[in-house]
């Protein structure tokens, strides 16, 4: 398990149980306490800002969250398929592959349907 930037926990095992982990107690590069550095730090961070309708306190731009989380979910859209994958990022969609396109997205139920153009 990876917490954050700094911190790391390994399960090992059938009993998954507890072993190595790293963690030195110093604040982390973000300057946030180490408990504030993982999941939960961000949220809290994320939900000040929009609060604050300010997002020049974000610990990190959302361009970069999008990029880095897209980049995973590309990934797992060619293990799902079993094939090597071409993707445009300027349409955001794959090249001559409409299997692979809606995988993009999921089969929403009204009323929480995400409109065509956002």
């Amino acid at each position: 398990m990876v917490d954050g930037y700094d911190k790391y926990q390994f399960y090992m095992g059938q009993k998954r149980e507890k072993d190595k982990g790293g963690d030195d107690g110093s604040i982390a590069k973000s300057e946030m306490e180490r408990g504030d550095g993982g999941t939960d730090g961000h949220f809290k961070n994320w939900i000040k800002a929009v609060r604050a309708h300010d997002k020049t306190i974000l610990n990190g731009p959302v361009e970069t969250a999008h990029l880095a989380s897209g980049l995973a979910h590309l990934g797992n859209i060619a293990y799902r398929l079993g094939r090597v994958l071409t993707f445009d990022p300027q349409s955001e969609k794959f090249i001559n592959d409409p299997d692979a396109d809606k995988l993009l997205t999921r089969n929403y139920r009204a009323p929480y349907v995400v409109p065509e153009n956002v």
